[in-house]
């Protein structure tokens, strides 16, 4: 038999859970942001004024939280030095830049 030297959790919450929960919270708030955004104008309600450059605003920061989460898991175990992680930053400041703009 294989020797599994695996630590177990009994129950508690890790924090690998806890950004599993937040990616799954962000897809699903986009998710339904972008679907009432597309769904709308097929109905005849027209997507442009304050409310809907909110809807989208929360969209894209629901997206950069769950991808970015993820990413990060993966850069960092690359080491902060690295250049994932690097490349991971720059992306991260550009979305956000872009996300202030778009107010702008």
């Amino acid at each position: 038999m294989a020797n599994n030297n695996r630590k177990r959790n009994n129950g508690g919450v890790t924090r690998y859970d806890v950004i599993k929960i937040c990616c799954y919270i962000a897809l699903v708030i986009g998710a339904l942001f972008v679907f009432i955004n597309n769904l709308l104008p097929v109905c005849g309600v027209e997507v442009s004024g304050r409310l809907f450059t909110v809807l989208a605003t929360i969209e894209r920061i629901a997206f950069l939280i769950g991808v970015g989460l993820a990413a990060y898991g993966f850069a960092a175990s690359k080491g902060k030095k690295s250049a994932w992680f690097i490349i991971f930053v720059i992306a991260i400041v550009l979305f956000i830049v872009g996300i202030v703009l778009g107010f702008i």
